[in-house]
């Protein structure tokens, strides 16, 4: 192998300059070997202002790569979730069906009760109405009862005589009289 120097690549190192004086003895180069003249290379190809580009493009590309990095971790992270919460989004769904079902019959019962209010107040209409038919036809009653309670006092009623399943004592005809009453009613008559 051979022995060269390498220009030096530093901050601060600057190339020395090449002399047209040499010093030392001159020695023959070797047969087979290729001589190659010195040449001064400029360094000042890598100034400052460019060494701070390269490290800026260069932490430029580690920041996007570490970001896609963290981005595609997050991509999978987000999966991981989402794939744990399917059940309970099915759970969920499940539910939200149920409800809707609940609702819908709930509905349903709300219609019927409200058609059974409407029956129940056209009913009680006609519960009045029967109830004041009624109270007339009780008052009637107590008039007759008033009047029939004093008519066997006044008046001398025949005995009625009664045949077949009416009659008591299994099916012989058996005569039978008006019951005597002793009250008296405020009706008219009495």
């Amino acid at each position: 192998m051979t022995e060269r120097a390498l220009p030096a690549i530093g901050v601060g190192v600057r190339a020395r300059p090449v002399t047209s004086g040499h010093v030392g003895p001159l020695v023959k180069p070797a047969a087979g070997t290729v001589v190659r003249p010195a040449v001064a290379r400029k360094e000042t190809v890598l100034f400052t202002p460019a060494r701070a580009g390269m490290l800026f493009g260069a932490s430029a590309a580690i920041y996007a790569v570490t970001l896609a990095g963290i981005a595609g971790l997050q991509s999978e992270a987000d999966a991981s979730v989402d794939a744990s919460r399917v059940p309970y989004l099915d759970a969920i769904a499940e539910t939200r069906a149920a409800n809707d079902a609940l609702e819908a019959r709930i509905g349903e019962a709300n219609a019927k009760v409200s058609n059974l209010v409407a029956t129940y107040g056209v009913a009680g209409k006609d519960v009045t109405a029967f109830q004041a038919r009624l109270d007339s036809l009780a008052a009637l009653v107590a008039d007759v009862q008033g009047t029939a309670a004093a008519l066997p006092t006044r008046i001398n009623l025949p005995s009625v005589t009664m045949h077949g399943a009416v009659a008591s004592g299994g099916g012989g005809s058996t005569r039978t009289s008006a019951p005597k009453t002793t009250a008296k009613s405020g009706a008219s008559g009495g």
